[in-house]
């Protein structure tokens, strides 16, 4: 039972089992958790703690096995338990299932009734509302509210609920609610269009909470019945910032985030589980009988769900804040939490202390990347006694991150990895898009997998040892973002004096250079609808020059080239206008990058090498082809 994008959230365990858990992946490292808030919040959900609640009563205090260390949160997966003490199974029936409970379909599916409704039962919610807490505190830090309260029961305004509960009570029987959950602080544009859309990942954490029946967000239901000119939120300016001035779309427009508070209903049946005699099935015998329900149950479960749907909330929000940004971290370098570390060989001599961590330090350089480095990583993940459940963090360059996260992807199957990449180009570009491999004698990149790391931690700090060589690479990959995204007035940084001392881009120019690809590998995470390619703009041609130099000519350099290369192919073509790559030769040469193919090298000489190329179909070869700014196609030649 496992949701979530980049953080995950799974929820184990049952009723009447020995402890219920959760294992909440991708939560941010370095945080110091409350614990007697998380506590408070866990009693605000408890049973036993009032006369409308069940009467079975459990301390709920959580048992954290694993991700914290002294009450702070270490990257590694947080895990929890919460023991089952008052427990009464023989209070259900085995064979004849309770209406309105999953008690028939669950027989049918597994072959028995769990008592207390096993994986299906309300108990869960406890372990859902560890995680919620977290997410809750997290959010809270940013500045994000969620809260939430009843505003319906019985169909009876909330400050006559305790009249309608005890009455249901009195009779053996039970009743439903409405609960209303508000986020405020949200950012404009959280979330996305049709699937990826924040209300959607929100009904589908609030429908995993027991006794849901519906969702509605803003007017909901209401706007089916009115029209679209009551319906619509008219946008006004105030405090130099767009509004609406009603709410009626609840926050959200087109699955994103407009501004306004986040407003939503969770509608709550009636307890199934009533003391009134009822028209059941014995399934074993196969025939009609009469139940009568025994234990102890809410008469209400929307009391108690108010806290469970918070929880719920603050999960799909955050996991929409981590996954906006790909779970890329911009911060210093917590040493502490580094964990069998493989590690470039110059950041390991610059950076002793690093080193120190290492269980393999990988050879500097494009000619390492081979299967036979991938092999002595494998065999130090086995020195190391690297398990299922075990991390592996790449300190360094694209060929470091490439290495590992294919080592890591197909030991034991796949193990989880951290990238921390040192370089100016492994941050814009090889840090994320989950796309690890090593090169083989018959092309680069040729032996890979799809692996995304956990999460990217870019430290810019890293950038203060690197060469002005290595800058400049960098930089051909921020261009080329740049191409791709059509961000032709981004602000460049003029031509350094000899190139010798060029001005570091600061997290923000990273970020907003890196959100280019983000945005297109959330799109086409695996290459699949040809969105994604447009990231290899100049790369067709860049490899090849690679290969025919030995690699002389480094990455950035054949990717400047490249470009530059492809774009005087799309004016051939006539996809491009004339000057077109003269324009973006320019910029490279801004940059202090070559522009031009090395001496002895020509297009036609490369297409053999060409051909070599991933991307090639039969015997075409498949460019992306820079044709302007926010232009660039995939072409057969």
């Amino acid at each position: 039972m496992k949701i979530g994008k980049t953080l995950k959230l799974d929820v184990w365990g049952e009723s009447h089992a020995p402890a219920i858990g959760m294992r909440l992946e991708n939560f941010p490292e370095g945080f110091a958790v409350d614990r007697e808030a998380l506590q408070a919040f866990m009693e605000r959900r408890a049973p036993g703690r009032d006369e409308l609640s069940t009467a079975r009563r459990e301390p709920d205090v959580p048992e954290f096995t694993g991700g914290l260390r002294d009450g702070v949160t270490t990257g590694a997966p947080v895990e929890a338990l919460i023991r089952n003490t008052n427990t009464r199974s023989g209070d259900y029936e085995k064979t004849v299932p309770r209406p309105g409970h999953a008690d028939f379909p669950s027989y049918v599916k597994t072959g028995r009734i769990p008592a207390g409704g096993g994986s299906n039962s309300g108990r869960l919610t406890a372990a859902m509302c560890i995680a919620g807490g977290l997410c809750l505190q997290r959010l809270a830090k940013d500045g994000v509210k969620v809260s939430a309260r009843l505003v319906r029961c019985a169909g009876l305004p909330p400050e006559r609920a305790k009249e309608a509960i005890a009455a249901a009570k009195a009779e053996g029987d039970s009743v439903g609610g409405v609960v209303e959950c508000t986020v405020e602080g949200l950012p404009v544009g959280l979330g996305g269009s049709m699937f990826d859309g924040l209300d959607g990942a929100l009904a589908q954490a609030v429908f995993g909470i027991p006794g849901v029946k519906g969702v509605e967000f803003g007017n909901g239901f209401r706007a089916a019945d009115v029209k679209g000119s009551e319906n619509n939120d008219p946008f006004a300016i105030a405090d130099g910032r767009v509004v609406t001035t009603t709410n009626n779309h609840g926050g959200v427009l087109g699955g994103m985030t407009s501004g306004m508070p986040l407003v939503f209903r969770v509608a709550m049946k009636p307890t199934p589980s009533i003391y009134r005699p009822q028209r059941s099935v014995d399934l074993k015998a196969m025939t009609e009988t009469t139940l009568q329900v025994r234990g102890r149950h809410d008469p209400c479960i929307a009391l108690r769900a108010i806290p469970v749907v918070e929880a719920l909330t603050a999960f799909a929000v955050l996991d929409a804040m981590l996954s906006e940004d790909g779970g890329v971290e911009f911060r210093p370098l917590d040493l502490a939490m580094l964990r069998n570390v493989v590690v470039d060989e110059t950041v390991a001599k610059l950076y002793p202390e690093i080193a120190a961590k290492a269980i393999y330090v990988v050879p500097s350089g494009e000619e390492h990347k081979t299967i036979a480095t991938v092999t002595e990583i494998w065999s130090a993940f086995a020195k190391a006694g690297l398990g299922r459940k075990d991390v592996v963090t790449a300190v360094g360059g694209g060929v470091t991150g490439d290495l590992t996260g294919f080592a890591a992807a197909t030991w034991m199957r796949g193990i989880e990895w951290i990238n921390v990449p040192t370089t100016l180009l492994s941050m814009v570009d090889a840090s994320y898009g989950g796309k690890t491999a090593c090169d083989l004698p018959c092309g680069k990149n040729m032996a890979g997998a799809f692996h995304p790391p956990r999460r990217v931690v870019i430290d810019v700090n890293f950038l203060k040892t690197l060469p002005a060589r290595r800058i400049a690479d960098g930089r051909a990959e921020m261009i080329k973002h740049e191409i791709i995204g059509g961000l032709r007035s981004a602000n460049r940084q003029p031509p350094a004096t000899n190139h010798q001392s060029p001005t570091l881009p600061t997290a923000d120019e990273i970020k907003a250079n890196l959100a280019v690809k983000i945005g297109i590998v959330r799109r086409d995470p695996q290459e699949k609808t040809g969105e994604r390619m447009k990231l290899n703009c100049g790369h067709t041609v860049a490899h090849a020059v690679e290969k025919a130099t030995n690699y002389a000519v480094s990455h950035g350099e054949a990717v400047a080239i490249g470009c530059v290369e492809e774009a005087r192919l799309a004016e051939r073509l006539g996809y491009a206008a004339a000057g077109w790559a003269d324009e973006i030769a320019a910029h490279f040469r801004e940059a202090g990058l070559p522009t031009e193919l090395p001496e002895g090298l020509t297009f036609e000489g490369l297409r053999p090498l060409m051909k070599g190329d991933k991307k090639r179909e039969g015997d075409a070869v498949v460019f992306a082809l820079p044709c302007g700014w926010g232009d660039v196609r995939g072409v057969r030649q």
